[in-house]
């Protein structure tokens, strides 16, 4: 009983998560906007470019052939400023994300996006292909970017098939 209790509250300290008040995919107009991010907003990185429009990153990866990583977060998660502070900053996943991902920034209660993402507590991050087909999902804050380079290698082997 123990070991669940000490899971769960682990589980709990590493993803923020509110009530199921935006379970269903928010509808909010002002962000139809095809818009790409100013690096600064979310990150000191050097990813070259980080959208903020769901329809339009998935255009991009298609005209460039290239595999999609979407960011949930939100404003308030401490874990995801963390997240955006440290991971996004790492040479080698920044590597990556210029040269073999779309970065795709949602904001899990405001951003517009299709409901088959169950996005119930963030950070959390989905990979998939420029068809918008689903290969994994990670959620919460991962301190050691190798977590990440594992999962890059994954998605690079999968669309090799």
């Amino acid at each position: 009983m123990k070991k669940y209790l000490l899971l769960l509250m682990t589980f709990i300290l590493l993803s923020c998560s509110d009530t199921e008040k935006n379970s269903q995919t928010p509808n909010n107009k002002n962000n139809e906007k095809l818009s790409i991010l100013k690096i600064s907003e979310i990150s000191n990185s050097n990813i070259s470019e980080i959208y903020t429009n769901y329809d339009e990153a998935f255009k991009i990866a298609k005209e460039q052939n290239r595999a999609v990583c979407i960011l949930f977060s939100t404003k308030y998660c401490r874990w995801c400023t963390k997240l955006k502070e440290t991971t996004l900053t790492n040479p080698e996943i920044v590597k990556h994300f210029n040269s073999d991902f779309i970065l795709l920034y949602l904001d899990r209660d405001t951003s517009l996006y299709p409901s088959k993402y169950k996005v119930k507590a963030v950070p959390n991050i989905y990979f998939t292909d420029k068809n918008e087909e689903i290969f994994t999902s990670v959620i919460g804050y991962h301190k050691n970017p190798k977590d990440y380079l594992k999962w890059f290698k994954y998605i690079k082997i999968e669309l090799e098939q």
